[in-house]
């Protein structure tokens, strides 16, 4: 999911850098990301945090104007093996997610 989404990213770029006129520099500024952690409203598919490294790799090279995900409740690993709104239905450790994206730097 991780490179899935450096893919749409890239997509964007060039949108936002053909609509405005805008060099590479300045349209990555002008863009963001926002992920779901663990597993998303899309039966099977689960962005894990090796994809938010993924992410985060792109977003430090490209200093993209905004990186976040929904949501900081959801970053935990659920009981029982269930899954919901407030826990990523994946294995993790508390807060793994946002460990990854709190390295961002801009």
């Amino acid at each position: 999911m991780g490179t899935l989404t450096t893919q749409a990213m890239e997509g964007l770029k060039a949108r936002v850098k053909s609509a405005y006129g805008y060099s590479d520099a300045t349209a990555y500024a002008h863009i963001g990301l926002s992920s779901m952690n663990g597993k998303t409203d899309d039966s099977g598919e689960l962005v894990r945090v090796a994809d938010f490294k993924t992410m985060l790799a792109y977003a430090q090279q490209h200093h993209i104007g905004r990186l976040t995900y929904w949501s900081v409740n959801r970053d935990r690993a659920c009981g029982s093996g269930s899954d919901g709104d407030s826990c990523s239905g994946v294995s993790q450790q508390p807060y793994d997610y946002l460990k990854v994206f709190a390295q961002y730097t801009g």
